[in-house]
């Protein structure tokens, strides 16, 4: 079933799912990215960053910083409205993030790295991209 997925995705895309075993193989086969997330039922980004394979496009990097594992979206919602301020900051999400752009630009031009985050990661997601660009 992934190589049908990956092979349609072909170069360029990315792909968040659950890690199954045979997962970074098939998307490395079809030079498609892994998106690491960050959401109440994954392992935290780090980890799946030390996952050998993990890195199945050298030339594309994506990651999704949504929630802080085990937290719910509703329980992110009560805690952090309005989104104006930073309510919690998350030190393992800031410092995956700075260490993802400084990899991407090590990296050189070629290589393209997306950061997605959520307002519901510590309450204010600019904030929240300031704070891991300053530190890159």
């Amino acid at each position: 079933m992934f190589d049908q997925i990956a092979h349609r995705a072909g170069f360029g895309h990315l792909f968040d799912i659950h890690i199954k075993p045979e997962y970074f193989e098939c998307l490395a086969r079809h030079q498609v990215a892994h998106v690491f997330n960050s959401w109440d039922a994954m392992p935290l980004v780090g980890e799946q960053m030390a996952l050998p394979d993990c890195r199945t496009n050298p030339d594309l990097v994506a990651a999704r910083f949504l929630l802080k594992p085990g937290r719910k979206y509703e329980q992110a919602v009560k805690a952090f409205e309005p989104y104006d301020s930073i309510k919690e900051e998350n030190p393992e999400a800031r410092a995956v993030g700075r260490a993802l752009i400084a990899e991407g630009k090590a990296a050189g031009p070629k290589r393209q790295t997306f950061i997605y985050v959520n307002n519901r990661l510590e309450g204010n997601a600019i904030s929240t991209i300031a704070a891991m660009i300053q530190a890159a």
